[in-house]
Protein backbone atom coordinates (compact mmCIF):
# COMPACT_ATOMS: atom_id res chain seq x y z
CA UNK A 1 0.00 0.00 0.00
CA UNK A 2 1.16 3.40 -0.69
CA UNK A 3 2.02 5.49 1.53
CA UNK A 4 3.09 9.37 1.43
CA UNK A 5 6.87 8.61 1.86
CA UNK A 6 6.24 7.02 -1.63
CA UNK A 7 4.69 10.41 -2.81
CA UNK A 8 7.78 12.32 -4.98
CA UNK A 9 6.73 16.48 -4.87
CA UNK A 10 8.04 18.50 -7.79
CA UNK A 11 7.45 22.19 -8.71
CA UNK A 12 4.60 23.11 -11.25
CA UNK A 13 5.16 26.47 -13.07
CA UNK A 14 3.13 28.56 -10.79
CA UNK A 15 4.75 32.39 -10.10
CA UNK A 16 7.20 32.24 -7.83
CA UNK A 17 6.67 33.81 -4.80
CA UNK A 18 9.94 35.53 -3.08
CA UNK A 19 8.09 34.88 0.56
CA UNK A 20 5.48 32.60 0.07
CA UNK A 21 2.20 30.97 -1.78
CA UNK A 22 -0.07 31.28 1.36
CA UNK A 23 -2.98 29.32 -0.20
CA UNK A 24 -4.55 26.95 -2.94
CA UNK A 25 -7.27 25.63 -3.19
CA UNK A 26 -8.25 22.47 -6.13
CA UNK A 27 -11.10 21.08 -7.55
CA UNK A 28 -9.73 18.40 -8.92
CA UNK A 29 -6.31 17.44 -10.22
CA UNK A 30 -6.62 19.77 -13.05
CA UNK A 31 -8.29 22.88 -11.79
CA UNK A 32 -7.00 24.87 -9.03
CA UNK A 33 -6.06 28.85 -7.58
CA UNK A 34 -3.56 30.62 -5.72
CA UNK A 35 -2.74 33.89 -3.81
CA UNK A 36 0.08 34.56 -3.01
CA UNK A 37 2.79 37.66 -1.47
CA UNK A 38 3.43 39.20 -4.68
CA UNK A 39 -0.55 40.10 -4.43
CA UNK A 40 -1.31 37.90 -7.43
CA UNK A 41 -4.71 35.63 -7.41
CA UNK A 42 -4.08 33.03 -10.50
CA UNK A 43 -5.60 30.19 -11.93
CA UNK A 44 -4.46 26.69 -13.55
CA UNK A 45 -6.89 24.39 -15.45
CA UNK A 46 -4.27 22.35 -16.58
CA UNK A 47 -2.51 20.93 -13.70
CA UNK A 48 -0.47 23.63 -12.63
CA UNK A 49 1.09 23.94 -16.69
CA UNK A 50 -0.06 27.45 -17.01
CA UNK A 51 -1.09 29.98 -14.23
CA UNK A 52 -2.29 33.23 -15.81
CA UNK A 53 -2.99 35.90 -13.47
CA UNK A 54 -7.01 36.89 -12.69
CA UNK A 55 -6.30 39.45 -10.08
CA UNK A 56 -3.58 41.48 -9.22
CA UNK A 57 -4.06 43.33 -5.72
CA UNK A 58 -1.70 46.13 -5.05
CA UNK A 59 0.46 46.62 -1.97
CA UNK A 60 -0.23 50.04 -2.14
CA UNK A 61 -3.66 49.91 -1.85
CA UNK A 62 -5.27 51.13 1.38
CA UNK A 63 -4.22 49.42 4.28
CA UNK A 64 -1.42 47.91 2.44
CA UNK A 65 -3.22 44.34 2.31
CA UNK A 66 -1.25 40.70 2.06
CA UNK A 67 -3.07 38.24 0.60
CA UNK A 68 -2.98 35.35 2.94
CA UNK A 69 -6.07 32.55 2.50
CA UNK A 70 -8.92 31.13 0.19
CA UNK A 71 -12.28 29.53 -0.11
CA UNK A 72 -14.68 28.73 -2.79
CA UNK A 73 -18.25 27.48 -2.06
CA UNK A 74 -18.33 26.11 -5.73
CA UNK A 75 -16.70 26.74 -9.04
CA UNK A 76 -18.14 29.98 -9.53
CA UNK A 77 -18.23 31.40 -5.81
CA UNK A 78 -15.01 32.18 -4.13
CA UNK A 79 -13.23 34.23 -1.77
CA UNK A 80 -10.05 35.61 -0.52
CA UNK A 81 -8.94 36.70 2.71
CA UNK A 82 -6.19 39.71 3.50
CA UNK A 83 -4.04 41.13 6.29
CA UNK A 84 -4.08 44.26 6.44
CA UNK A 85 -2.45 47.31 8.44
CA UNK A 86 -4.77 49.36 10.68
CA UNK A 87 -3.96 53.43 10.56
CA UNK A 88 -6.98 54.54 12.92
CA UNK A 89 -9.12 55.10 9.57
CA UNK A 90 -10.72 51.85 8.99
CA UNK A 91 -9.42 51.66 5.96
CA UNK A 92 -8.58 47.69 6.30
CA UNK A 93 -12.06 46.96 6.68
CA UNK A 94 -12.40 47.42 2.71
CA UNK A 95 -9.51 45.12 1.98
CA UNK A 96 -10.53 42.17 4.36
CA UNK A 97 -11.84 40.06 1.69
CA UNK A 98 -12.12 40.00 -2.13
CA UNK A 99 -15.26 37.93 -3.51
CA UNK A 100 -15.92 36.31 -7.30
CA UNK A 101 -19.52 35.35 -8.41
CA UNK A 102 -17.93 34.20 -11.67
CA UNK A 103 -15.42 31.82 -11.19
CA UNK A 104 -12.38 34.41 -11.07
CA UNK A 105 -13.21 36.28 -13.92
CA UNK A 106 -13.56 39.34 -11.95
CA UNK A 107 -13.30 40.01 -8.55
CA UNK A 108 -14.98 42.84 -6.61
CA UNK A 109 -13.85 44.43 -2.80
CA UNK A 110 -16.19 43.50 0.43
CA UNK A 111 -17.36 46.88 1.46
CA UNK A 112 -19.63 45.75 4.39
CA UNK A 113 -17.10 44.23 7.00
CA UNK A 114 -18.25 45.34 10.98
CA UNK A 115 -16.42 47.77 11.99
CA UNK A 116 -14.65 45.25 15.14
CA UNK A 117 -13.90 42.84 12.41
CA UNK A 118 -10.27 41.47 12.88
CA UNK A 119 -7.26 43.32 10.93
CA UNK A 120 -6.66 40.21 9.16
CA UNK A 121 -8.39 37.12 7.27
CA UNK A 122 -6.12 34.20 8.29
CA UNK A 123 -8.44 31.45 7.26
CA UNK A 124 -11.35 30.84 5.61
CA UNK A 125 -13.33 28.00 5.22
CA UNK A 126 -16.98 27.83 2.90
CA UNK A 127 -19.67 25.65 4.14
CA UNK A 128 -21.67 26.40 1.23
CA UNK A 129 -22.53 29.11 -0.80
CA UNK A 130 -24.42 31.32 1.81
CA UNK A 131 -22.50 29.88 4.89
CA UNK A 132 -18.71 31.47 4.96
CA UNK A 133 -16.04 31.39 7.88
CA UNK A 134 -12.91 33.57 8.13
CA UNK A 135 -10.56 33.77 11.73
CA UNK A 136 -8.12 36.19 12.16
CA UNK A 137 -6.25 38.15 13.24
CA UNK A 138 -2.58 36.14 13.57
CA UNK A 139 -0.27 38.97 15.45
CA UNK A 140 -1.32 38.93 19.54
CA UNK A 141 -1.07 43.25 20.16
CA UNK A 142 -4.03 43.28 17.13
CA UNK A 143 -7.45 44.20 18.31
CA UNK A 144 -10.38 41.98 17.73
CA UNK A 145 -9.46 38.41 17.35
CA UNK A 146 -12.85 36.54 16.68
CA UNK A 147 -14.72 35.20 13.70
CA UNK A 148 -16.45 36.77 10.41
CA UNK A 149 -19.70 35.10 9.36
CA UNK A 150 -21.80 35.52 6.65
CA UNK A 151 -25.75 33.53 6.38
CA UNK A 152 -26.43 35.65 3.02
CA UNK A 153 -23.97 34.80 0.82
CA UNK A 154 -22.13 38.00 2.13
CA UNK A 155 -24.91 39.97 1.85
CA UNK A 156 -24.31 40.71 5.75
CA UNK A 157 -21.64 39.90 8.12
CA UNK A 158 -21.58 39.46 11.71
CA UNK A 159 -18.05 39.67 14.02
CA UNK A 160 -18.07 36.88 16.87
CA UNK A 161 -14.95 38.57 19.31
CA UNK A 162 -13.20 35.67 21.04
CA UNK A 163 -10.73 37.65 22.72
CA UNK A 164 -11.38 36.08 25.87
CA UNK A 165 -10.63 32.72 24.12
CA UNK A 166 -7.77 33.72 22.21
CA UNK A 167 -4.72 36.47 21.64
CA UNK A 168 -4.72 35.21 18.00
CA UNK A 169 -6.73 32.64 15.49
CA UNK A 170 -5.41 31.63 12.58
CA UNK A 171 -6.88 28.62 10.57
CA UNK A 172 -10.76 27.47 10.52
CA UNK A 173 -12.61 24.48 9.40
CA UNK A 174 -16.69 23.34 9.92
CA UNK A 175 -17.91 20.11 9.35
CA UNK A 176 -21.27 21.58 8.72
CA UNK A 177 -22.80 24.75 8.88
CA UNK A 178 -22.76 24.91 12.97
CA UNK A 179 -19.96 22.43 13.72
CA UNK A 180 -16.39 24.12 13.08
CA UNK A 181 -13.02 24.67 14.87
CA UNK A 182 -10.46 27.35 14.93
CA UNK A 183 -6.93 27.22 16.33
CA UNK A 184 -4.51 29.68 17.21
CA UNK A 185 -3.08 30.65 20.62
CA UNK A 186 -3.96 32.61 24.11
CA UNK A 187 -1.48 34.32 26.06
CA UNK A 188 -0.17 32.30 29.46
CA UNK A 189 0.67 34.57 32.49
CA UNK A 190 3.14 31.89 33.72
CA UNK A 191 5.49 32.09 30.78
CA UNK A 192 8.19 34.59 30.30
CA UNK A 193 6.59 37.91 28.75
CA UNK A 194 10.51 37.00 26.30
CA UNK A 195 11.31 33.62 25.33
CA UNK A 196 14.71 33.06 23.86
CA UNK A 197 14.46 33.62 19.40
CA UNK A 198 11.20 35.87 20.65
CA UNK A 199 13.25 39.24 20.40
CA UNK A 200 12.01 40.16 16.98
CA UNK A 201 8.48 38.67 17.71
CA UNK A 202 7.87 39.33 21.17
CA UNK A 203 3.96 39.20 21.44
CA UNK A 204 4.36 35.13 20.29
CA UNK A 205 6.38 34.81 23.59
CA UNK A 206 3.50 33.99 26.13
CA UNK A 207 1.43 32.18 23.30
CA UNK A 208 -0.20 28.69 24.20
CA UNK A 209 -2.13 26.87 21.56
CA UNK A 210 -5.84 26.68 21.48
CA UNK A 211 -9.03 24.58 19.19
CA UNK A 212 -12.26 26.12 19.98
CA UNK A 213 -15.00 24.34 18.87
CA UNK A 214 -18.56 25.37 18.35
CA UNK A 215 -21.59 23.44 17.37
CA UNK A 216 -23.82 26.01 17.16
CA UNK A 217 -22.22 27.97 13.72
CA UNK A 218 -20.00 30.29 16.07
CA UNK A 219 -22.10 31.42 19.18
CA UNK A 220 -20.21 29.72 22.01
CA UNK A 221 -16.77 28.34 21.73
CA UNK A 222 -14.99 25.53 24.31
CA UNK A 223 -11.29 25.69 23.85
CA UNK A 224 -10.63 21.42 23.22
CA UNK A 225 -7.37 21.54 23.92
CA UNK A 226 -7.32 22.72 27.52
CA UNK A 227 -5.23 20.42 29.52
CA UNK A 228 -3.27 19.22 26.58
CA UNK A 229 0.09 18.30 28.45
CA UNK A 230 3.48 19.17 27.12
CA UNK A 231 2.87 22.52 25.02
CA UNK A 232 5.90 24.86 24.79
CA UNK A 233 5.36 28.75 25.34
CA UNK A 234 5.86 30.82 22.13
CA UNK A 235 3.18 28.26 20.47
CA UNK A 236 0.18 28.47 18.96
CA UNK A 237 -1.70 26.39 16.59
CA UNK A 238 -1.53 27.04 12.70
CA UNK A 239 -3.43 24.70 10.18
CA UNK A 240 -5.77 22.30 11.00
CA UNK A 241 -6.63 19.45 8.85
CA UNK A 242 -9.87 17.05 9.74
CA UNK A 243 -9.23 13.22 7.17
CA UNK A 244 -12.25 11.87 8.23
CA UNK A 245 -15.37 12.58 11.07
CA UNK A 246 -12.82 11.14 13.66
CA UNK A 247 -9.14 11.79 12.82
CA UNK A 248 -7.75 15.34 12.99
CA UNK A 249 -4.46 17.55 12.92
CA UNK A 250 -2.99 21.04 13.93
CA UNK A 251 -0.05 22.26 13.29
CA UNK A 252 1.52 23.94 15.70
CA UNK A 253 3.85 27.33 15.03
CA UNK A 254 6.67 27.87 17.20
CA UNK A 255 10.03 29.08 16.73
CA UNK A 256 12.27 26.75 18.37
CA UNK A 257 10.59 23.36 18.08
CA UNK A 258 8.30 21.58 16.63
CA UNK A 259 5.06 19.37 17.24
CA UNK A 260 1.73 18.74 16.08
CA UNK A 261 -1.54 18.18 17.76
CA UNK A 262 -3.84 14.87 16.91
CA UNK A 263 -7.29 13.99 17.81
CA UNK A 264 -8.88 10.07 16.85
CA UNK A 265 -12.27 11.09 18.63
CA UNK A 266 -13.43 13.84 16.64
CA UNK A 267 -11.71 16.69 18.17
CA UNK A 268 -12.85 16.68 21.50
CA UNK A 269 -9.73 15.37 22.89
CA UNK A 270 -5.74 16.10 21.26
CA UNK A 271 -2.72 14.86 22.29
CA UNK A 272 0.74 16.77 21.44
CA UNK A 273 3.12 14.60 19.25
CA UNK A 274 6.40 16.42 18.80
CA UNK A 275 8.43 16.14 15.12
CA UNK A 276 11.26 14.09 15.95
CA UNK A 277 13.35 10.97 13.75
CA UNK A 278 13.32 7.67 14.74
CA UNK A 279 15.88 7.93 17.45
CA UNK A 280 13.56 10.73 19.07
CA UNK A 281 15.96 13.86 17.95
CA UNK A 282 14.19 16.83 16.90
CA UNK A 283 14.09 17.90 13.07
CA UNK A 284 12.55 20.67 11.35
CA UNK A 285 11.08 24.12 13.26
CA UNK A 286 8.77 26.87 12.44
CA UNK A 287 5.84 24.36 11.11
CA UNK A 288 3.27 25.42 9.81
CA UNK A 289 1.75 23.29 6.95
CA UNK A 290 0.00 20.14 7.48
CA UNK A 291 -1.06 17.14 5.66
CA UNK A 292 -2.13 13.70 6.17
CA UNK A 293 -3.15 10.87 3.46
CA UNK A 294 -4.55 8.89 6.20
CA UNK A 295 -4.36 8.47 9.96
CA UNK A 296 -0.76 7.01 9.55
CA UNK A 297 0.88 8.75 6.90
CA UNK A 298 1.52 12.49 6.09
CA UNK A 299 4.06 15.71 6.21
CA UNK A 300 4.47 18.99 8.08
CA UNK A 301 6.35 21.81 6.09
CA UNK A 302 7.05 25.29 7.18
CA UNK A 303 9.95 27.96 7.49
CA UNK A 304 12.71 26.63 9.34
CA UNK A 305 15.09 28.73 11.80
CA UNK A 306 15.22 32.62 10.85
CA UNK A 307 12.15 32.17 8.63
CA UNK A 308 14.59 30.46 6.11
CA UNK A 309 12.54 27.53 4.57
CA UNK A 310 13.11 24.05 4.95
CA UNK A 311 11.55 21.07 3.45
CA UNK A 312 8.91 18.79 4.26
CA UNK A 313 9.11 16.03 7.04
CA UNK A 314 7.10 12.90 6.84
CA UNK A 315 5.41 10.25 8.73
CA UNK A 316 4.15 6.84 8.22
CA UNK A 317 3.76 5.60 11.74
CA UNK A 318 1.07 8.29 12.95
CA UNK A 319 3.50 11.22 13.67
CA UNK A 320 5.94 8.99 15.91
CA UNK A 321 8.24 9.22 14.04
CA UNK A 322 9.32 11.53 11.26
CA UNK A 323 12.34 12.20 8.64
CA UNK A 324 13.29 14.46 5.62
CA UNK A 325 11.58 14.09 2.60
CA UNK A 326 12.66 15.56 -0.69
CA UNK A 327 14.53 18.63 -0.26
CA UNK A 328 17.36 18.42 1.95
CA UNK A 329 19.15 21.48 2.25
CA UNK A 330 23.01 21.31 0.41
CA UNK A 331 21.52 19.19 -2.31
CA UNK A 332 21.94 21.46 -5.48
CA UNK A 333 19.35 19.35 -7.57
CA UNK A 334 16.24 20.67 -4.97
CA UNK A 335 14.68 23.80 -3.59
CA UNK A 336 15.59 24.11 0.02
CA UNK A 337 13.26 26.93 0.63
CA UNK A 338 9.72 26.23 -0.12
CA UNK A 339 8.38 27.53 3.21
CA UNK A 340 5.52 24.89 2.98
CA UNK A 341 1.92 26.50 4.25
CA UNK A 342 -0.83 24.76 3.02
CA UNK A 343 -1.46 20.69 1.59
CA UNK A 344 -4.44 20.30 -0.02
CA UNK A 345 -4.83 16.43 -0.70
CA UNK A 346 -7.73 15.35 -3.13
CA UNK A 347 -9.63 11.50 -3.67
CA UNK A 348 -11.13 9.33 -1.50
CA UNK A 349 -8.86 7.44 -0.60
CA UNK A 350 -6.26 10.49 -1.39
CA UNK A 351 -4.84 9.82 -4.26
CA UNK A 352 -2.75 12.75 -5.70
CA UNK A 353 -2.55 16.26 -4.14
CA UNK A 354 -0.46 19.81 -3.91
CA UNK A 355 1.26 21.39 -1.50
CA UNK A 356 2.24 25.33 -1.71
CA UNK A 357 5.26 27.65 -0.33
CA UNK A 358 7.60 29.47 -2.67
CA UNK A 359 5.66 27.97 -5.41
CA UNK A 360 3.13 25.72 -6.18
CA UNK A 361 4.44 21.84 -5.39
CA UNK A 362 2.10 18.69 -7.20
CA UNK A 363 2.90 15.11 -6.54
CA UNK A 364 4.60 13.40 -9.49
CA UNK A 365 2.78 10.37 -10.99
CA UNK A 366 3.77 7.79 -9.01
CA UNK A 367 4.80 5.56 -12.21
CA UNK A 368 6.82 8.32 -14.04
CA UNK A 369 10.29 9.12 -13.18
CA UNK A 370 10.20 13.40 -13.00
CA UNK A 371 13.92 14.79 -12.65
CA UNK A 372 13.54 17.42 -9.50
CA UNK A 373 15.82 19.94 -10.81
CA UNK A 374 13.83 20.91 -14.17
CA UNK A 375 10.58 20.90 -12.25
CA UNK A 376 12.29 23.26 -9.82
CA UNK A 377 13.94 25.31 -12.32
CA UNK A 378 10.70 25.59 -14.64
CA UNK A 379 9.87 28.93 -15.55
CA UNK A 380 6.73 30.87 -14.31
CA UNK A 381 5.19 34.35 -14.85
CA UNK A 382 7.75 36.70 -13.57
CA UNK A 383 7.09 40.52 -12.75
CA UNK A 384 8.01 42.51 -16.11
CA UNK A 385 11.50 43.63 -15.95
CA UNK A 386 11.33 45.33 -12.03
CA UNK A 387 14.23 43.40 -10.59
CA UNK A 388 14.68 44.01 -6.90
CA UNK A 389 18.18 42.96 -5.38
CA UNK A 390 18.94 43.79 -1.83
CA UNK A 391 22.41 44.26 0.35
CA UNK A 392 22.57 44.07 4.40
CA UNK A 393 24.51 46.35 6.22
CA UNK A 394 25.89 44.77 9.29
CA UNK A 395 27.96 47.64 10.47
CA UNK A 396 24.80 50.33 10.37
CA UNK A 397 22.16 47.87 10.68
CA UNK A 398 20.14 48.88 7.48
CA UNK A 399 19.55 47.06 4.23
CA UNK A 400 20.29 48.84 0.63
CA UNK A 401 17.81 47.71 -2.53
CA UNK A 402 18.29 48.36 -5.63
CA UNK A 403 15.76 48.24 -9.22
CA UNK A 404 15.66 48.85 -12.03
CA UNK A 405 12.47 50.53 -14.54
CA UNK A 406 12.53 49.32 -17.95
CA UNK A 407 10.41 52.53 -18.60
CA UNK A 408 9.60 55.90 -16.96
CA UNK A 409 6.80 55.06 -14.22
CA UNK A 410 4.02 57.59 -12.75
CA UNK A 411 3.67 55.58 -9.47
CA UNK A 412 5.96 53.51 -7.94
CA UNK A 413 5.90 52.06 -4.41
CA UNK A 414 8.07 49.64 -2.35
CA UNK A 415 7.61 48.74 1.19
CA UNK A 416 8.23 46.88 3.80
CA UNK A 417 5.75 43.49 5.47
CA UNK A 418 7.19 41.56 8.40
CA UNK A 419 6.95 37.88 8.93
CA UNK A 420 3.74 37.80 9.59
CA UNK A 421 2.35 39.95 6.51
CA UNK A 422 1.74 42.84 8.64
CA UNK A 423 3.02 46.28 6.83
CA UNK A 424 5.77 48.29 8.45
CA UNK A 425 7.50 50.58 6.52
CA UNK A 426 6.88 52.90 3.24
CA UNK A 427 10.14 53.77 1.47
CA UNK A 428 9.19 54.39 -2.01
CA UNK A 429 5.46 56.70 -1.67
CA UNK A 430 3.97 55.97 -4.92
CA UNK A 431 6.39 58.43 -6.57
CA UNK A 432 6.91 59.16 -10.15
CA UNK A 433 10.82 58.01 -11.36
CA UNK A 434 12.64 57.97 -14.70
CA UNK A 435 13.77 55.24 -16.73
CA UNK A 436 16.92 52.85 -14.87
CA UNK A 437 18.64 52.14 -11.68
CA UNK A 438 17.01 53.13 -8.42
CA UNK A 439 18.38 52.60 -4.76
CA UNK A 440 16.62 53.08 -1.57
CA UNK A 441 18.21 52.25 1.97
CA UNK A 442 16.01 51.32 4.17
CA UNK A 443 17.54 51.80 7.98
CA UNK A 444 15.54 49.09 10.15
CA UNK A 445 12.70 51.40 11.70
CA UNK A 446 9.18 51.44 11.09
CA UNK A 447 7.36 54.10 9.31
CA UNK A 448 6.51 55.44 13.25
CA UNK A 449 10.23 55.51 13.26
CA UNK A 450 10.86 53.03 15.95
CA UNK A 451 13.72 50.09 15.51
CA UNK A 452 12.22 47.02 14.58
CA UNK A 453 14.02 43.55 15.11
CA UNK A 454 16.50 41.66 12.78
CA UNK A 455 15.69 38.56 10.84
CA UNK A 456 13.57 38.52 7.76
CA UNK A 457 11.05 40.64 6.03
CA UNK A 458 9.33 41.22 3.15
CA UNK A 459 10.27 43.90 0.67
CA UNK A 460 6.86 44.28 -2.18
CA UNK A 461 7.31 47.16 -4.78
CA UNK A 462 3.96 48.16 -7.37
CA UNK A 463 5.00 50.21 -10.71
CA UNK A 464 1.94 51.82 -12.24
CA UNK A 465 -0.63 49.32 -10.75
CA UNK A 466 1.42 46.48 -11.98
CA UNK A 467 3.15 43.70 -10.03
CA UNK A 468 6.98 44.52 -9.03
CA UNK A 469 9.24 41.98 -7.50
CA UNK A 470 8.21 40.82 -3.77
CA UNK A 471 11.65 39.43 -2.18
CA UNK A 472 12.51 38.48 1.64
CA UNK A 473 15.24 40.48 2.94
CA UNK A 474 17.22 40.29 5.69
CA UNK A 475 17.48 42.79 8.12
CA UNK A 476 20.83 42.93 10.46
CA UNK A 477 20.49 42.00 14.13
Amino acid sequence: MSTAADWKWVATKSPTANSRTDDIWFFDEKTGWLVNSNGQICQTTDGGDTWPQKKFIDPNSAAFPYLRCMAWANRKIGWVGAVASDDGTKSFLQVLLHRTTDGGDTWSNVTNMPDTSPTGICGMYAVNENIVYGAGTNDPNSPGPGLVKTTDGGATWTHVDLSQQADNLIDVYFSDANTGWIVGGKKDPSCAPLKRGYETHPQYSQLKPVVLKTTDGGATWVNKAAGVAGFDCGEWGWKIQFIDAMTGFVSLENFSTAAILKTTDGGETWVRVPIVDSAGHAINTDLEGVGFVDAQSGWVGGWSEDFEGLFNSVTVDGGRSWTAQNNTPGNPSTDPRIKINRYRLLGNPVSTGYCSGAKVYKRAAPDLHVSVSAAVQAPGPQPAGLALSHTPNFSSRSVEMTYVLPQDARNVFVGIWNHFAFHVRTLVDGVGQQAGRHTVVWDGTDDRGQPLGGGVYICRMSVDGRMGESQSVRLPK
